[in-house]
Order: C-alpha cells, then sequence, then structure tokens
C-alpha cells in the first residue's frame, strides 16, 4: 500500500469522525418536569475524546508524509490506538443511550431521572466506522510503513566525499536570478 493512499484514507477517517461528532447522537423524550419536550445530546458531548482523537489522526497522516522509519512506526502506533478508541467511545455511546444522554436530560429536568424513551441516530455508528478506518490504517502503517523508500526532499545533494565549494565571486544578481538559484538548490547569497 503507497503511503500517499494510507495518508489520504486517514484524513478521511478524522474528517469523518469529525463530522460524525458533530451531529446529534442520542435524543432523549419524555421528560418528566421539563417544558422542553425532547433532549439532544451530540457526538461532541457524548464523546468527546473522539473529537480529540479524530485531530491526533489527521495530524498523524500529516506527520507520514515526511516521516522516516521511526517515526512512521511511531505514527502507526498512535492511528492504531486512536482509532481503537474512538470506535469503542462511539460505539459505548450507541449502545446505552441512557448513559449518553444523561448530561442533557439532567440540564433540562434539574434532576437525574432518566427519560422515557431514547432514540440513537446512526452517527455514534459513522464515528465507530472513522475509528475502525483509522485503526486499521493504522496497522497498514505498521505492516507496509518501514519498507516506504525514504525521503531524500530535504536533503542536500552533496555527500560528505565531496570537496567544500569556494564562495563564488561576487556579482550582481536579480531577483529572477535568485529564485533560478534557489529551485536548482543553489544559495545566491
Amino acid at each position: 500500500m503507497r503511503r500517499r493512499w494510507i495518508v489520504l484514507a486517514a484524513l478521511l477517517a478524522g474528517v469523518l469522525v469529525l463530522a460524525a461528532t458533530g451531529q446529534t447522537w442520542v435524543t432523549a423524550s419524555g421528560l418528566e418536569g421539563s417544558p422542553v419536550p425532547q433532549a439532544t445530546a451530540g457526538g461532541g458531548r457524548v464523546a468527546p475524546v473522539a473529537t480529540a482523537l479524530a485531530l491526533v489522526v489527521m495530524a498523524g497522516a500529516l506527520a507520514l508524509t515526511t516521516a522516516r522509519r521511526v517515526g512512521v512506526v511511531l505514527v502507526g502506533v498512535l492511528m492504531t490506538l486512536a482509532g481503537v478508541v474512538i470506535a469503542s467511545t462511539a460505539v459505548t455511546a450507541a449502545l446505552d443511550p441512557v448513559a449518553a444522554a444523561a448530561g442533557a436530560v439532567s440540564e433540562l429536568t434539574g434532576t437525574t431521572a432518566p427519560a422515557a424513551a431514547y432514540a440513537v441516530s446512526a452517527w455514534p455508528w459513522v464515528s465507530a466506522a472513522g475509528g475502525v478506518m483509522a485503526a486499521v490504517l493504522g496497522m497498514a502503517t505498521l505492516v507496509v510503513g518501514p519498507r516506504w523508500a525514504a525521503s531524500r526532499r530535504f536533503e542536500s545533494p552533496a555527500t560528505a566525499d565531496e570537496p567544500a565549494a569556494s564562495a563564488p565571486p561576487s556579482r550582481h544578481v536579480d531577483r529572477m536570478d535568485a529564485w533560478d538559484e534557489l529551485s536548482r538548490g543553489e544559495d545566491p547569497t
């Protein structure tokens, strides 16, 4: 699997989780002692760690663009762990809507009494899918990442065996010449 595809897919997983946590996950209805007929709990409130870890996944994806062997392994481990935690918090919220919406219900009613009914949207499952996707990509990074070719994009083309170049004679360099020299990897100063 190529580095580019893992980076793009990890960014997509992070965006998927962020989009899901911005939506309503649980709607509680039949609230006693409240003039409002229902309370809603969004993903950011129910699973705030998912939002933070989605950003970790996206940052890891960006770090993969320049990471070398040890960095690739560290990013792979972080993405795997972040994906597992995202998925587990989302599934927990979907399977236990009473606990997920408890804060929103108690704010409206002023009590700890549960609502009469709870409806879970599809958004926790979307977030869980993004978490699973991030975990799988993290594991793929651990497997294939150490075999990726190291990027030499930021290294100087000169080697230690080459003698140091003598200082060029002083001359007038206009702006365009300076940019051209920079493009060739030369220092115009």
